[in-house]
């Protein structure tokens, strides 16, 4: 009882300090300086009045549908606007709240931000039609604005204020809106096909006997830049010509007023070759040009806890500036140039405490004259080893050993160590891990990383670098934590060494 009073309690003073946050705040700019002497200003298309209404009014439902629990009779019944609809429901949103510290040093520069994040889902309501998703973050540079040299500039600094605000989805679902098997969801979301595209809109699903069918439409959103009135639509049919065969066409088209608009196609097939051998392959053409292939075999034999797969990949047209975020890397990656990747990754489980892993990755640039920082020829092998409840009960210990062959680059081989064990409510975890390349002193090298920098300094690429970590989680309840995680990197690229501190506090309800 004490936790719903503190929560709705705690909902309450949220709510007062986001409305008169908002009066104060104006939609942002973000300025992005590419390629180290160009520079292009893209305006931050969310407005932190209406992403901070947003989440107050989602924190104020919570709140308020957490108080109608505590005053009805059973403190864990939720009862709806009206009894005629007669729903009244356990638990009737899920989800996750949590809280993040992060600190960061490398020589004489630090860094300290702040991070807020909500996901949250309720259950159907309405006669079971309609239920409710959301997920956002709220982040808060607590030491000001670093300078525009400075070791740990990022996309916040670029900022008006200190505090600002992001939705990445907030959308309603609505169960056969207007046919059986059918689907609408409305408001911002994510859409999955021939390209990851977020927009404020519709998405129209309907099954018709063996083949899906889906529309969409709408404005296209950005977390990084604005897309003014850019527009997005689509469509896509899927079915079964055969029982072990599924195949998928996909179509997006986004009009944007300061580039071509781009129309993009995409067909999927997957095929059941065996009980236990699948192959997957994909093929996306690009405003009239072949974009990217890619084809998969995975082999999984449950009887034997064995599985292994073998995937191709070729990009094969160079792509540089486009509508959609996934381009703008060409403005501190270069143009994206064509290249093959063929990846071959196992696993073998030996008994019950023991299991082995093994891959390679081999990267070829069609073009050597394309080669660069960013793109390049490299052969990358592992092989791992793992330890279950040895010596110790409830740990686990992997063994990795690592091998990169770059040209231009000292052969490198090199050992992994990750030990995890638990001790009642502590889960404890240490260990050493080795990587030829990294981008950031946030040790992420995923693409999203480098778009989330200013300047192409602040990703100048990290070359052998080794990371020890410490890694501390208590179980406050069955659903709430805090968790601590250390990190520092060594390696050749200056500053040589970097600190990095998390402490978080998360809680599911």
């Amino acid at each position: 009882m004490y936790f719903y009073q503190a929560f709705v309690k705690y909902g309450t003073l949220i709510h007062e300090c986001f409305i008169n946050f908002i009066e104060k705040q104006k939609t942002q700019d973000v300025i992005m300086l590419c390629n180290g002497t160009s520079s292009k200003k893209q305006t931050a298309s969310l407005s932190l009045k209406t992403i901070s209404a947003t989440l107050a009014l989602i924190i104020s439902l919570s709140s308020m549908l957490y108080a109608q629990s505590i005053n009805s009779t059973d403190s864990d019944l939720i009862t709806g606007l009206t009894e005629k609809s007669g729903f009244t429901y356990n638990n009737f949103i899920s989800g996750n709240l949590s809280t993040q510290y992060e600190g960061r040093w490398a020589g004489e520069d630090d860094d300290h931000d702040m991070y807020q994040r909500l996901r949250f889902k309720t259950k159907d309501f309405f006669k079971n039609k309609i239920s409710i998703s959301g997920s956002g973050r709220l982040s808060e540079d607590l030491d000001g604005h670093e300078p525009k040299d400075g070791a740990f500039r990022d996309i916040l600094d670029s900022y008006d204020h200190n505090i600002n605000g992001r939705i990445y989805y907030f959308y309603a679902d609505i169960k056969d809106p207007i046919l059986k098997k059918s689907q609408l969801r409305l408001g911002r979301q994510y859409h999955y096909s021939v390209e990851n595209i977020l927009f404020d809109g519709a998405k129209y699903e309907q099954q018709i006997g063996p083949v899906e069918t889906y529309a969409l439409g709408g404005l296209r959103a950005s977390q990084y830049s604005s897309p003014d009135d850019d527009m997005v639509a689509g469509g896509g049919i899927a079915f079964r010509p055969f029982i072990d065969t599924h195949t998928a066409l996909d179509y997006l088209r986004i009009i944007d007023d300061d580039h071509e608009d781009d129309d993009e196609i995409g067909l999927s097939v997957w095929q059941r070759i065996y009980d236990d051998l699948h192959f997957y392959g994909r093929y996306t053409i690009l405003n009239n040009l072949p974009k990217d292939l890619l084809a998969k075999l995975s082999w999984d034999k449950i009887d034997w806890d064995a599985s292994l797969q073998l995937s191709y990949y070729r990009f094969l047209h160079s792509l540089s500036e486009q509508s959609n975020d996934i381009s703008p890397f060409y403005q501190i990656l270069g143009t994206f140039e064509s290249f093959d990747l063929i990846s071959l990754t196992g696993y073998k489980g030996l008994g019950e405490k023991f299991g082995i892993s093994g891959g390679l990755d081999y990267r070829n640039v069609l073009d050597k004259g394309d080669e660069n920082a960013f793109n390049r020829d490299y052969y990358r092998s592992f092989l791992a080893l793992t330890a279950n409840n040895i010596l110790l009960k409830d740990s686990k210990i992997t063994f990795t050993v690592e091998y990169w062959d770059v040209e231009g680059v000292d052969h490198s081989a090199d050992v992994g160590i990750d030990f995890d064990k638990k001790i009642n409510k502590f889960d404890l975890g240490c260990g050493t891990s080795y990587s030829l390349y990294k981008y950031n002193f946030d040790g992420s090298n995923s693409l999203q990383t480098i778009l989330d920098n200013e300047y192409t300094r602040d990703i100048e690429q990290k070359i052998n670098i080794r990371t020890y970590y410490l890694r501390i989680k208590y179980l406050l309840t069955e659903k709430s934590d805090v968790s601590f995680r250390w990190t520092t990197e060594n390696s050749d690229t200056d500053p040589e060494m970097y600190h990095q501190l998390l402490l978080s506090y998360s809680m599911s309800f």
